[in-house]
């Protein structure tokens, strides 16, 4: 399946580019290519994936967003037909060792699948296959062995075990009265007797199968899963033992079941208990401790003893070496390994005597750790200290018992194995020989971990054909092979599943992660890919073109920045960029397909065609006979067969080879490591070789990578080379600097006080925007010349121009040196730029904007700068694939800057696979002739010439047929086709489904169903059937899941979902968006803005654009720096006279005589008292009681440049003086006031910096302290409470008194943004929001800040008011909305990201809306499937179900009953169905008299409101008939909930508790309250939110159930009584999991896992508690029956069997008793309390004995989540409630409730302000004679059902 739209981009800016439009086609394979700089990158990543990632990311919360990898919003007009983005780039984000090859691919995940199935399990100590025994199997065997034995008699026999509390003789009455007459053998012990009960005997000739199954079958049940055999014959008596557990028989050993998780390395169950799953522990690193062992002991080879901390030590040494006769003056390598071994360990016998035994370094150091507590320890042995092997798993991961189960035959491990050095893993603790672990059949899962993918594939494939597996079996083989084959076919076969990430290289990586994109089978998506060719040798170029086909043909859009030839030209359309790098580039030069691109005049094409050439005149250097070679020998690490290379000294060398073959194994694991060391210098240690020649003629060594070189912006080319050390030097030469005191630092923008106090010299001010993108400003006070004005000043002349320092960085390399062409310093650091070709750049471009050629050679140009320094040579030059990212033209360039460092007397050595490079080398090695296990070997050494004589040699034939097409000057077929034919985007047919198989999660039954793409479905069955789980727990999180793995590793731990889920596979999925139900409407600090989260975005622009004013003296607060307030008084007041003031008092009463004699002793003639000058010798009196201001005139001055020093130093002492805060005083006797501090320059008071938390209700910095951020007063609230809990929502509460309810304290308050606070901006209702942030207009920095915010703020506006929301207010409490106004506030703030190509996924999107609103909602999200997107939402609602496009029913019951695929298709079919209960119900729905089961007459008694007031209500009264079902309806927002939750609940709870009228502001009145007792809200929040609460105990009868055990025989004998069957008591319960059935496994590096608790296998009791049976059940199992079956097994408790009987009428039948809570639903839990609410009043009448209480019963949308057979049960339960006397008041838009009232109250006549009246009542027969929104959905629905009835 393809979009149907492209991907158009309008007016992109990113970096260089110039205004493009750009359109990508979706559905192909685009190219973008140009030369380095050009804007490749900035168009394909930081715009194209930018704009896709953050759209998709922003589904998010906001809290999650915060940690996500978010892109910088583009600077582009508009992007239109994004897609979800993936970049698959070269970056590798993983830095732990826990990330493997294996869990990149997630191909560790599906061996854990295929094990926890598949797997057989050896014996960790005879090594024979371990199996669980059933009846079946136990009678084949014993068949067997039988026969063998000449048919011996059988005693089948079962252990019992008496307590020696208990007596043995009537335990045998016991067994006897069971018909166990006779016992094999007793056994007696302290702690009891062990019976061996005999439960048959025979002969296996004699006796039948179902016979001796039956004593099997008993055996094993009173056994608890184990029995013996015992075999008498003549000769001897065998015992043959069986458990239904994993026992082996013959060592008596028990092993547990495995599960997934058990063979995972990440997962608390299956990792290593000493190393957590990481392989290693961290120990003492010996190679660190003797880093050079060509030293003697004596001459310190031993390196931390060398310190004079630790010098005893090595004198030490000396003296017991002496006694021992330990050679101390010989290097350490020479030494015997005796020798050795005494140094490490210590002297043989060490028993801790320290001064007379030798302890070694071993017990140094162990030493050392017991002292770690001190600082400078802990640094010492972190200097010493790596990673080493764990010592239990050898670096497995795994526990040892995981290590013993084995896939594949013998055959299968011969297949991966044969040829390789490879050593069979023998887990800790198996104590089998090798030669029996050799005959073993398969492998276990670290050695499958350890082989080659190459030879993994093998396994698999051979697996594949020796054995049938099911469907699921089948699929996780195919899962495993398409990953194996993916990831050979991009040819890195030769890793292996356990390979670290971070070890990978980028090439690497990307065709990992390219893989991974592929096993995801995403559809729908932009994949970005930055340059897949990296690291792979021209051979396996094709593989990486079929890839990327793959991926276009399964539906997705593939946009390649490339330079590699053979990617470009199988690409379906390219982009070439340019005309050249930098501000010459950021144009497309050329848009088509790779055939006119050949022949196009552009630089790309013309380096295709041939037309020019890399180095195209250059001789090459010949390595003479007598050349000096660097020389290393018996190089065998990793791969490498014992391999010598040579290096030419001062020549250029390429290591070259297919991919795998050993080159930076060669290079970066043994040569530089070794050379290093050689040298002396720290390094890690060296791989495996034997010796390196020649270093004395290598004077230094530079590795260079791919690492950045800077990753700030203050990094840029003119201080990476050096040249600005230069040129600030000649600026401080000046004379005008000279005046001013100005040193080359002064020119500093990193340091110093010349740079711009504002900006800190960065040149621009970077805004954290927290859950939005970054912004970026040039700094308003330098406009980003990183200098304050004064330094600009300063100029240096040269060629008749003058230039500052600003101007000077902005100079491109080549106009800098014909400015400085005559300054050698300078020009000869310059100048190595210019060689390398970076002449176009700018001296002061912030290295980071560099593209990755740029910055190769800019390194480059950093070592000639150096050498231009230097008078050395004879340095070796590393460089590790330096053409990655560059074109053909950057090639060129690099080789010529090679060149040069070899024509300098230098050595360059190269690891390449770029044949151009190739073909500009002096020597070349090539390793080969494969990968993994078959490279590792030096097919060719020597010049180009001896290269392409080897015919055995990959690279030669490749370099061959170029070197013909350059000879040609055309393309040829190498450059013109790839080597086999592409395949058609047609052929693959598309994925046009979400194809799910073989879901397991919760309840499903292995089902398998597909998802049409782009269509509207509905997911609808019974009431916990498994619609969500499919829905939620399966699509959504997959989706997520899927997309999330294109994020970092740390971004994953925060918004990862649950774990995979159970299910075989799942194809064809998009991303995915949920909007869930949420049945909470929130707590009492929830409100409109926080629920839509507009008020995290106007916290946002009040933290970074508010001003801020003291609550005290309304005068703004802003702290500055000294460094800013000296250069804003230089700035300002140029040319000014001033004086400069230090606060002393400030509106303070008093005389201050004794101040005035301080500051004349200081030498201050004068003080400032109330704004005039006096003298302090003649200081006057001043009136004691009046307040006074006194300043300090600290000095009278000329602000200029020249006298800056002079100005600096005043304000200096000023602002000391003044404790932070100063004062100027101008001529025109203006004082402005400067501070150091937040703090009012008035009052003094100090204030917090602004911070997110100080405008939030739920933070004790924001909140006010009166009302703890609710705006009311409520009895009992404190800053404790959250205002979430059920007793807060409806307590009763006035208006705070301090914050007047705008929640906020004063501080917060006193915050504005265009000129209002915070709370009058909540307080504005959404459509005067939306019109004050339309009309809003900001400029200059304001406005790039409070872009992105306003965007998000304007866009969730308009889509409350375009929901019809626009009435309500930002700050409306989320309690006092309706169902219907909290729904689809819940849509509007998810539906705002305006994305395409996802799938979003709803929970009922209906609940709480009037069938007139349903409309609207519909609309809505049929526009959502318009734009290209799938919608897949589970409902139950008539309307949307009949809308659907297509409708999967779940069912045929719930819970247990449930979980399968009943019916799917059109709604024509599902109605067709006779299996679907849905289709019943569309074809045949609930009958309808709509006459009223209660008459409403003349003695119908009344509860009538009179005048109600809250929110919007505005009736006269409201009246409610008694013992009668009403249902109170309405538009969303009419005033439903206001009234019935609002007023008509706490008015009743209040006037019935105090029982006297009501006199409050609620209401003026309530009449008829004689008839009623007690009012109750049955609601659907949770019953319990803890696994100990479940149905049993809510309802109550798990008391009775408990009494029911205590009172049987065995508990009574046991002594046992009530408690001991609860399972929250100590004594009873499971210890281990304290009684709730679950254990919570903590891990501190991954989220906790709950699994069921093995003691008690989630019985919750300990095995003697369930030992107590009652009708053959323990407790613990009957908890586990559902109601249905529980109904039968108590039907003799008549006070169990009624409660139970009820929970079946309302539809629970297929819940277990002991279900926990937080699993139920909300309407599972609202039912619950129906039931309990049933039960009471059957109670109270028996308790009374007169009558129940009457009881006004008030429900709130109790058909939420309920499908339309369960509506008709709860119908039943409310008439039940009614017929034992009660009213029931329901809020309520189902319809079929509605038409089975006894009476309707209809509200309106619309929401909001337009509602609040009773615009209809009476019987829904009189309804449908209403005009009112309800009357005429009532009138069409009886219309409807008529027809179908």
């Amino acid at each position: 399946m393809t979009m149907d739209q492209n991907i158009k981009i309008f007016g992109a800016k990113q970096n260089n580019l110039k205004n493009l439009n750009v359109e990508f086609e979706t559905g192909k394979i685009t190219v973008v290519t140009g030369v380095s700089g050009s804007g490749k990158s900035s168009l394909v990543f930081d715009t194209l994936y930018a704009e896709g990632q953050r759209r998709y990311v922003e589904t998010f919360s906001p809290y999650a967003r915060q940690f996500l990898d978010r892109m910088d919003r583009p600077q582009v007009d508009r992007i239109e037909g994004v897609p979800p983005a993936i970049a698959i780039d070269q970056t590798n984000p993983v830095r732990t060792s826990r990330s493997t090859v294996g869990t990149m691919t997630e191909i560790n995940d599906h061996l854990k699948l295929f094990f926890a199935r598949e797997a057989t399990l050896f014996c960790a100590h005879c090594g024979n296959p371990v199996r669980a025994d059933t009846p079946s199997s136990i009678y084949e065997t014993v068949q067997k062995r039988a026969k063998d034995l000449d048919d011996p008699r059988l005693f089948v026999t079962f252990s019992l075990f008496i307590p020696a509390t208990l007596s043995v003789d009537s335990a045998k009455q016991t067994l006897d009265s069971q018909g166990f007459t006779k016992i094999y053998s007793q056994h007696q012990a302290k702690e009891g007797t062990t019976l061996e009960v005999v439960a048959d005997r025979f002969r296996a000739s004699r006796a039948t199968k179902p016979r001796m199954i039956e004593a099997f079958e008993t055996a094993l049940k009173f056994g608890k899963g184990r029995l013996a055999i015992y075999a008498e014959s003549d000769d001897e008596t065998q015992c043959w033992r069986f458990s239904e557990k994993l026992s082996c028989d013959d060592c008596d050993r028990d092993y547990h079941k495995p599960t997934d998780a058990t063979f995972s390395f990440n997962s608390p169950l299956g990792a290593c208990e000493t190393c957590r799953g990481f392989g290693r522990v961290i120990g003492v690193d010996y190679s660190l401790v003797i880093p050079d062992e060509s030293l003697s002991l004596k001459d310190g080879a031993v390196k931390p003893w060398m310190t004079k901390t630790n010098r005893p030590c090595y004198e030490d040494m000396l003296k017991f070496a002496r006694r021992d006769h330990i050679r101390v003056d010989i290097p350490y390598r020479d030494l015997s390994e005796d020798e050795k071994s005494w140094l490490i360990n210590g002297e043989p016998g060490w028993k801790g005597n320290w001064n007379k035994q030798w302890y070694g370094i071993k017990h140094f150091f162990e030493w050392l750790e017991s002292k770690a507590y001190k600082m400078h320890v802990r640094v010492l042995l972190s200097r010493y200290r790596n990673y080493q092997e764990c010592p239990d798993c050898h670096g497995a991961r795994l526990k040892p018992e995981a290590l013993l189960w084995r896939v594949g035959s013998i055959k299968a491990a011969h297949v991966a194995t044969d040829g390789l050095p490879f050593k069979r893993h023998k887990p800790h603790g198996a104590t089998y020989s090798d030669e029996t672990l050799n005959a073993l059949p398969g492998l276990n899962l670290y050695d499958l971990m350890r082989l080659p993918l190459s030879r993994l594939l093998a396994f698999f494939e051979t697996i594949a054909t020796e054995k049938t597996f099911d469907e699921a079996g089948r699929m996780i083989v195919d899962e495993i092979l398409t990953r194996l084959r993916y990831l050979v076919d991009v040819g890195v076969g030769y890793l292996t599943l356990d390979r670290q990430s971070r070890t990978l290289s980028g090439g690497e990586v990307q065709r990992v992660n390219l893989t991974t994109a592929l096993g995801t089978s995403l559809v729908n998506t932009l994949f970005v890919l930055d340059e897949p060719s990296i690291g792979l040798h021209p051979r396996d170029m094709d593989r990486i073109n079929h890839v990327m086909a793959r991926l276009r043909d399964s539906g997705n859009t593939l946009v390649v920045v490339e330079h590699d030839p053979q990617v470009m030209l199988s690409a379906d359309t390219i982009y070439d960029m340019g005309p050249g790098p930098g501000e010459k580039g950021g144009e497309i030069v050329f848009k088509g397909n790779p055939k006119e691109l050949v022949n196009a005049d552009t630089l790309t094409g013309q380096y295709l065609s041939g037309r020019r050439r890399v180095l195209a005149s250059e001789a090459h250097r010949k390595a003479g006979p007598l050349s000096e070679m660097l020389t290393i020998t018996g190089v065998s690490d990793h791969n490498l067969k014992n391999i010598t290379a040579h290096f030419p000294i001062g020549l250029m060398s390429v290591v070259t080879g297919v991919s795998g073959s050993g080159k930076s194994t060669l290079i970066e694991n043994v040569l530089v490591p070794a050379l290093l060391k050689k040298k002396g210098l720290p390094t890690e240690a060296p791989g495996a070789f034997k010796e390196i020649l020649n270093t004395d003629k290598i004077q230094a060594v530079h590795f260079i990578d791919q690492s950045p070189i800077g990753k700030t912006t203050r990094s840029n080319p003119s201080s990476y080379v050096g040249a600005f050390d230069a040129i600030r030097q000649l600026f401080a030469a000046t004379d005008t600097a000279a005046a001013r005191g100005y040193t080359a630092g002064t020119f500093s923008f990193n340091s110093g006080d010349g740079r711009c106090p504002v900006c800190g010299g960065n040149g621009f001010e970077h805004i954290e925007m927290q859950f939005l993108s970054d912004v970026y400003l040039r700094c308003s006070a330098c406009n980003g010349t990183r200098y304050r004005p004064e330094i600009l000043e300063v100029t240096i002349e040269r060629h008749g121009k003058s230039l500052n320092i600003a101007q000077i960085l902005d100079l491109s390399v080549s106009e800098a040196c014909d400015f400085f062409s005559e300054d050698k310093a300078v020009i000869s650091r310059l100048q190595p730029l210019r060689e390398v070709g970076l002449d176009y750049i700018r001296l002061g471009q912030p290295v980071p904007t560099l593209s990755g050629g740029e910055a190769q050679r800019l390194k480059i140009a950093g070592f000639l700068a150096e050498k231009n320094s230097q008078a050395s040579k004879n340095d070796l030059f590393i460089f590790d694939e330096p053409t990655t990212g560059l074109h053909f033209d950057d090639i060129d360039k690099l080789m010529r800057s090679l060149q040069e460092l070899v024509d300098r007397g230098n050595t360059v050595i190269v690891i390449e696979h770029n044949l151009d490079v190739i073909n500009c080398a002096d020597w070349i090695i090539d390793l080969g002739p494969d990968g993994g296990e078959n490279g590792g070997r030096v097919i060719v050494e020597g010049t180009l010439e001896t290269l392409l004589e080897n015919p055995r040699s990959h690279t030669a034939r490749a370099l061959a047929s170029y070197r013909e097409t350059l000879n040609r000057q055309k393309a040829s077929p190498y450059f013109t086709e790839t080597t086999a034919p592409r395949e058609s985007a047609k052929a693959t047919i598309p994925h046009d489904v979400i194809a799910i198989k073989g879901a397991k999660e919760h309840n499903l039954k292995n089902i398998s169903v597909d998802i049409p793409h782009n269509r509207f479905t509905v997911v609808t069955g019974a009431s916990g059937s498994g619609k969500s789980t499919l829905a939620f727990d399966i699509v959504f999180k997959e989706g997520q899941r899927r997309y999330l793995e294109s994020l970092n590793a740390y971004a994953r731990s925060i918004v990862q979902p649950a774990s995979k889920p159970n299910v075989d596979s799942i194809t064809g999925i998009a991303p995915t968006v949920a909007i869930e139900q949420r049945t909470s409407r929130g707590g009492r600090k929830s409100t409109v803005a926080t629920m839509t989260e507009l008020y995290h975005f106007l916290r946002l622009l009040y933290v970074k654009l508010g001003h801020h004013y003291c609550p005290d003296c309304n005068v703004e607060v802003a702290p500055k720096s000294f460094a800013t307030i000296f250069s804003e008084v230089l700035t300002r007041f140029k040319g000014q006279s001033l004086w400069v003031l230090a606060p002393l008092v400030t509106r303070r009463k008093g005389i201050y005589t004794d101040l005035a004699k301080w500051a004349l002793k200081k030498g201050y003639k004068e003080l400032r008292v109330d704004g005039k000058f006096v003298s302090t010798e003649k200081f006057p009196k001043l009136a004691r009681y009046k307040d006074h201001t006194i300043e300090l005139p600290v000095a009278s001055l000329d602000v200029s440049s020249e006298n800056e020093n002079h100005v600096k130093r005043a304000l200096q002492e000023a602002i000391t003086i003044g404790k932070g805060v100063l004062s100027v005083l101008t001529e025109k006797n203006e004082e402005i006031i400067f501070s150091t501090h937040r703090s009012c320059p008035v009052c003094g008071r100090s204030f917090p910096e602004l911070d997110p938390r100080l405008f939030s209700y739920n933070s004790s910095m924001g909140w006010c302290p009166t009302c703890f951020g609710t705006g009311q007063i409520i009895e009992g609230f404190d800053e404790n409470a959250t205002g979430e809990e059920r007793a807060w929502v409806d307590a009763p509460a006035k208006t705070c008194p301090t914050c007047h309810g705008e929640r906020l304290n004063d501080i917060a308050r006193a915050v504005r943004f265009a000129g209002l606070s915070i709370s009058e901006v909540a307080h504005k209702t959404v459509r005067e929001a939306r019109e004050f942030f339309d009309t809003l207009t900001l400029s200059g920095r304001e406005a790039d800040i409070a872009e992105d915010a306003l965007k998000e703020i304007r866009l969730r506006l308009a889509f409350l008011e375009k929901v019809g929301l626009g009435y309500l207010t930002l700050d409306r409490s989320s309690p006092s909305l309706s169902g219907g106004e909290a729904q689809r506030i819940r849509l509007a703030s998810q539906l705002g990201s305006n994305l395409q190509g996802v799938c979003y996924i709803l929970d009922e999107p209906t609940i709480g809306l009037h069938p007139r609103d349903n409309r609207k909602l519909l609309d809505s999200l049929k526009a959502l499937v318009d734009k290209g997107n799938t919608l897949l939402v589970v409902e139950h609602d008539e309307d949307t179900i009949r809308e659907a496009d297509y409708v999967i029913d779940i069912g045929p019951g719930a819970g247990v009953r449930g979980g399968e695929v009943i019916a799917k298709g059109t709604v024509k079919d599902i109605m067709k169905n006779k299996r679907s209960l849905t289709g019943q119900y569309l074809t045949h729905p609930i009958e309808h008299t709509f006459v009223p089961h209660r008459l409403i007459n003349d003695q119908t008694q009344w509860l009538t409101v009179k005048k109600p007031h809250l929110n919007n209500l505005r009736a006269a009264q409201i009246a409610i008939p008694l013992e009668r079902l009403t249902v109170l309806t309405g538009v969303s927002g009419s005033g439903k909930s206001s009234f019935a939750r609002g007023v008509l609940l706490p008015v009743l709870s209040e006037t019935l508790s105090k029982k006297k009228p009501y006199q409050g502001e609620l209401c003026e009145g309530i009449e008829g309250l004689e008839q009623i007792d007690r009012v109750l809200e049955v609601d659907q929040t949770p019953i319990g939110k803890t696994p100990r609460s479940c149905p049993a105990t809510y309802i109550g009868f798990l008391d009775t159930i408990r009494k029911i055990y205590a009172a049987t025989n065995e508990a009574q004998a046991r002594g046992y009584g009530i408690s001991r069957f609860s399972f929250n008591m100590k004594g009873g319960r499971c210890e281990l999991c304290e009684g709730q059935g679950m254990r919570t496994i903590e891990m501190n590096f991954l989220p906790d896992v709950k699994v069921p608790c093995e003691a008690c296998n989630g019985l919750r009791y300990n095995p003697e508690t369930l030992e107590v049976l009652w009708k053959g059940k323990s407790i613990g199992e009957a908890l586990a029956m559902d109601v249905d079956e529980a109904v039968d097994f108590f039907s003799t408790q008549s006070s169990v069997a009624h409660a139970l009987k009820l929970m079946q009428d309302v539809g629970l039948g297929y819940l277990s008793l002991g279900q926990p809570s937080p699993t139920l639903s909300g309407g599972e839990a609202q039912r619950i309390k129906l039931v309990t609410e049933l039960i009471k009043a059957r109670d109270d009448i028996k308790r009374r004995g007169y009558r129940a209480p009457k009881t006004i019963y008030i429900l709130d949308e109790p058909t939420v989540g309920l499908h339309m057979s369960d509506v008709e049960k709860l119908i039943a339960v409310l008439h039940r409630l009614v017929d034992a006397g009660n009213t029931v008041v329901v809020i309520e838009h189902n319809l079929d409730v509605m038409a089975q009232a006894d009476w309707i109250i209809d509200m309106g006549p619309e929401g909001g302000d337009g509602g609040g009246q009773v615009v209809a009542c009476g019987t829904p027969a009189q309804l449908l004679e209403k005009s009112t929104y309800t009357g005429k959905a009532l009138s069409e629905f009886k219309k409807s059902h008529d027809a179908l009835n």
